[in-house]
């Protein structure tokens, strides 16, 4: 039988926000459902604030994009978004059939079937029906992607007060996302947080109905499943909250990724591998075409890097992560100023809280020049020259 691809996308989408990965504040039954049967990668990043950007790391460009190689012979791929900018992404990449949905909401939902969540999974869930029941002798990739977290917070104001105690503030009614606000307030933040976690768990309860469709269709044994996280969201973990936040801080940059494989009588151990966008392509490839798998396996990541369009950098390590900010603009007669460096061990120091670039200049120094290299560099970071092991391997 032929190998199929499903992979939910989903915008704005922290790890953190998971109960796998630690969030015990908000329930996600269906996620946590999910991740329970599936590989977790624990370490996986995006490379930009941008959309644009990741997605170009995952699908590839016009003829080295994901698709090409699977063209070699018969397959069919479709899109399915409420993103038109990544509907554009997707015809350029070559998908097959490419579908646009116009979702819109002005005003909080009184359920969560009418939020616009509920809306795309639904589409989704016809898309997914009429794509099982169509002839499955060709491999096939349904690719999913919704806005998500930076859509319409438009969660039941229920779910909102279920997450706030009587001696907090009342719940916030406003349905457009924050896009940048700059507070440390404690009690503005927990609103903030409480309507993000009410939209994930509308998201968990829509991608619950999804898979219970899946699992009864008549590709669900021959089709991988995978969940990932486009990029985060800021929730004042720094100062900031909102969409265009692009601070390079854990809070945007590390994503779940989630995958299902049938036919496994256990789900795989949880992976420690760093990960970005672009093994994506690996992933899926070598889903696809399991032959191959000994000729494109990689060795793991000792880094992953990120950037962003104001020239922020970052370098992360199992052990330590560098956070580089473009130096401050000069008068013509003034020497440069050094850019601001800031860093962090990881994996203890969760939410870049401490920083210490100043107890550790040598550690900053070594990384400052690796990343340097590898922005640099033309070739992917796992073909970069290795680390030493005191930059790769945590103290713990």
């Amino acid at each position: 039988m032929p190998r199929h691809a499903l992979v939910i996308a989903i915008d704005g989408l922290r790890a953190s926000a998971l109960g796998a990965y630690g969030n015990t504040w908000h329930p996600t039954p269906g996620l946590d459902a999910l991740a329970s049967c599936s590989q977790v990668f624990d370490w996986a990043f995006t490379n930009s604030p941008r959309l644009e950007d990741f997605y170009r790391s995952a699908w590839g460009e016009s003829n080295q994009s994901l698709l090409a190689p699977l063209k070699q012979r018969p397959w069919q791929s479709k899109l399915l978004a409420d993103d038109p900018a990544v509907a554009a992404l997707a015809q350029h990449a070559g998908f097959d059939d490419v579908e646009q949905l116009a979702v819109a909401c002005e005003s909080a939902a009184t359920s969560v079937e009418e939020t616009q969540l509920a809306q795309f999974f639904a589409s989704a869930i016809e898309s997914l029906e009429a794509w099982s029941n169509a002839a499955n002798d060709h491999p096939r990739l349904l690719w999913l992607h919704t806005r998500g977290l930076r859509g319409p917070w438009d969660a039941p104001l229920e779910l909102r007060e279920q997450l706030l105690d009587e001696d907090d503030p009342p719940a916030p009614t406003f349905v457009t996302p924050p896009t940048s606000v700059a507070t440390i307030d404690h009690d503005e933040l927990l609103l903030y947080r409480a309507a993000y976690a009410a939209q994930i768990m509308v998201l968990d309860e829509c991608l619950a109905a999804l898979l219970t469709a899946f699992e009864n269709s008549p590709v669900a044994e021959d089709t991988a499943v995978v969940l990932v996280g486009a990029r985060g969201y800021a929730l004042g973990e720094h100062g900031q909250v909102g969409g265009d936040v692009h601070s390079l801080y854990d809070e945007l940059l590390h994503i779940p990724l989630l995958v299902h494989s049938p036919g496994d009588e256990a789900p795989p151990p949880r992976s420690a591998e760093l990960m970005q966008p672009a093994d994506l392509q690996l992933l899926l490839l070598n889903w696809f075409n399991p032959s191959t798998v000994a000729e494109s396996t990689k060795p793991p990541r000792q880094f992953v890097i990120a950037s962003n369009e104001s020239g922020e950098r970052m370098i992360r390590t199992p052990a330590w992560m560098l956070r580089q900010l473009p130096p401050p603009i000069s008068e013509p007669d003034e020497q440069p100023p050094r850019p601001t460096v800031e860093l962090y061990a990881k994996p203890d120091d969760r939410w870049e809280a401490n920083e210490i670039a100043d107890r550790c200049p040598d550690v900053t120094e070594r990384l400052l020049a690796a990343l340097d290299a590898a922005s640099t560099a033309n070739k992917p970071t796992t073909e970069m020259p290795p680390l030493d092991d005191d930059l790769v391997c945590s103290a713990r």
